[in-house]
This record gives C-alpha cells, structure tokens and sequence, in this order.
C-alpha cells in the first residue's frame, strides 16, 4: 500500500519533503512504508513512518490479507529482572531508531527495551505488530526443518521435483542450493531482488503458473550465493506442496507448540504461501528460543539446523571492520540455509542468525543460551555494539 493513499499523511511518492508541526521536515523516501537503509532519518520522519507501518500492517489483518496462526494458551511468561543502567541503550530510545529491544540470557530477560513513553504518539508495545521482513526467510527455513523430520521431505539433499516448475532451472537441484541461495538465478532476476526481469510488478503478485512461464527453459549459472526474496517465497510454497493439506497444521504446530506464542501470528498469504510474517516481539523472542533450544537438544530439527551449518557458503558481504558497517548480516563470514554463521570474532562459537531490513533481527549464542532480538524503524543503529557485542561478550554496553 502506498504512503499517499493512508489517513495518517498526505505526501506523495515522490521523495519530496513537507514541514511538520514542529518544523522538522518529514521526507517521503517513495518505498512505501520502509525507510530505504541508506537513510538516516531525522524524527518527525521517524513518526511518519512508525504511524504508516502501523496502520498498513493493522489495515491488512482487518482486511483478511494475512494467514491467522491462533495461540493456543499455552504461552509461559518470562522470567524477567529490572533493565541494568545502559546509556546507550537509553538514548537509543531517546532518540535513536530502534523500536525494541530484548535481550535473553540463560532463561531469564535482562533487558527489556522500548522507546521512552511521549516519544512517539502510539508507542510499541507487547501487542504491537511488526513485519520480520528477511527474518522471515529463517523462519521458513526452519519451518522446512519441521517438514523434514515430520516425513513429508526427505533432506536438505532432495532433488527438486514440483510439476509446475518443471520446466525451469530449480527442476531437479538439491534443495540445499535454493536454502543457500545458489540456485544460480542471479541472471533471472533485477538487482533490487523482488522482480523477475522484465516483470515490473512485485514477484508476489504472481501465480506459481506465471512464474513458471516466466521460467521456462532456465537453466542454472553460477554456484555462488545470490541473496534474493523471490526464491524463499518459492522454499515456502515447494514445503507447502510437499505437505499438501497438511501445511496449515504444521505452521501452526511450529508456533503453537513448539514456541508458545502468546499472540496470533500472521504470514502474508495472498495467492500461495511467503516468507513475509506480522509478529509481536516477545513472540518473535519465544520462535528464537525454539531455535536455539533444538539445535542444543540435538533432536532432528537441530540437526537439520546443524546440517545447515556444516553446509554454509561464504558470505559476498563480510565487512565487520568497515566503519560504516550497520547491518548484522555484514559481521557475517557465512550464510547457509537462510541463516547467518560465523561472526566476526566469535568464528569458533556456535551462533546463528537472522537479519530483516533495518534491524529486525535475531542473534542466538547456541553454545552460552544469549539471545538479542531487535525491531528498528531505520538502519543506522549500532549493530555492533548493541548486538553483536552483546553476544560476543555477554553483557550489556554502559
């Protein structure tokens, strides 16, 4: 939905910028309702946005334009302490970007951030909804894990057999090469990674039919890692067909079961599945800890989690030590099946994970049981110190 057609503001898509109330300008980025991560947003254009996000994601589950996974009541409290003193976390919320911040260590939340309340007119909370965005596409992938152990896949080295496409180059590939993204379709698609070439509309738009007759007679080139989002939303629809009917109850054993969820969750479902979820934080933080507890119980989704690890691929955008490094997936020397692997730092530790755009991440220290679940309105933030220094060192920064 587009900036200009919401109640909440009258701009339009055109990059343009009009004065606020306060006298800051309010910039209108024309990306619908994300800030692109090269921007550096001044706060009124911060208070826009969070509004737009807000009402688009509200209005599209008043709407039916999301699949509802309904708790169950099974959902545990956190065991929580009072939040130790921290001055960069405390501007952060001040002024700073991040919407949320949660940091788990050992059972017990020793941090539990938000902006401070006046700051925004509706500030997040526990029952505010927030879109995963590429976090999303490790979620998929550990629905696939489920698929796996509960027989409706084979492996992660399963040949690739899906009548309707058939005819295209993912036709008889490992599914290891689609979750590693080196399928070897970077000749298929646009740079901005939503759009089949020569297709201007978004890539979700289209039936599973269009797509294959976009793809017909492809072939594969390259082995290399070729990060893009229209291949995870195809891993979610290949688990969808190998599940058949029995899909809808595996996503809601995964979340109902396994993690609890204290809120429903959606996943973005207009014509076929996707990898695009509406989650709450904390519950985002109960699917983390899902994660991190079957890679450590070695059960068969944990392996399937290890059998991702053992199969990673280097990482085309490893820059740690670039001073404008800001996105977690830059600390990263490894990428393989959805997930991120080997940080900066800590390449001999196990530690997983995940990076949505502007900072809606997870990272899992799998060997010490830390995690730091973030939700940002804009990148910028600081990652490293925030984040991945965190887990790094298992303590809060001063």
């Amino acid at each position: 939905m587009k900036l200009a057609v919401l109640a909440i503001a009258i701009l339009t898509l055109t990059g343009c910028k009009t004065t606020s109330t306060n006298g800051q300008h309010i910039t209108d980025y024309g990306d619908g309702v994300e800030i692109p991560e090269r921007a550096r947003p001044n706060e009124a254009t911060k208070r826009y946005y969070l509004r737009a996000q807000n009402y688009w994601i509200r209005t599209n589950i008043r709407r039916g334009r999301g699949y509802r996974i309904a708790p169950s009541g099974n959902a545990e409290p956190f065991q929580a302490q009072a939040n130790p003193p921290s001055k960069k976390l405390q501007k952060e919320f001040e002024t700073g970007s991040l919407l949320s911040y949660l940091y788990y260590d050992n059972g017990v939340v020793k941090y539990d951030g938000l902006p401070v309340q006046g700051r925004f007119k509706k500030s997040p909370n526990d029952d505010t909804y927030f879109f995963t965005h590429s976090t999303g596409k490790s979620i998929t992938s550990y629905i696939v894990g489920h698929a796996i152990c509960d027989g409706h896949i084979e492996s992660i080295n399963e040949l690739v057999d899906w009548p309707v496409l058939s005819k295209t180059l993912y036709q008889g590939q490992p599914l290891i090469d689609l979750l590693n993204m080196s399928a070897g379709d970077s000749h298929l698609m646009e740079k901005g990674t939503t759009r089949w070439k020569g297709h201007p509309g978004h890539h979700r738009g289209l039936s599973l039919s269009e797509v294959a007759k976009i793809l017909e007679g492809t072939e594969k080139r390259g082995s290399g890692v070729f990060y893009n989002n229209t291949l995870t939303d195809l891993i979610a629809n290949y688990t969808e067909y190998k599940t058949g009917e029995g899909y809808d109850g595996l996503v809601r054993k995964i979340f109902q079961d396994k993690a609890k969820i204290q809120k429903p969750v959606y996943y973005e479902r207009k014509h076929r599945a996707s990898y695009s979820y509406w989650i709450t934080r904390k519950d985002l933080l109960r699917v983390a800890i899902a994660m991190m507890e079957d890679y450590q119980a070695g059960n068969c989704v944990g392996q399937y989690l290890k059998d991702l690890q053992a199969q990673k691929k280097l990482w085309p955008n490893y820059g740690p030590h670039d001073k404008q490094t800001v996105l977690l997936m830059n600390f990263s020397r490894h990428y393989g099946g959805q997930f991120y692997w080997s940080f900066d730092g800590m390449r001999n530790r196990n530690i997983l994970g995940t990076d949505g755009k502007n900072g809606q991440n997870i990272l899992i220290d799998l060997d010490n049981s830390r995690i730091v679940v973030t939700h940002a309105i804009a990148a910028g933030w600081d990652v490293r110190n925030l984040q991945h220094r965190v887990i790094k060192e298992g303590k809060l920064p001063d």
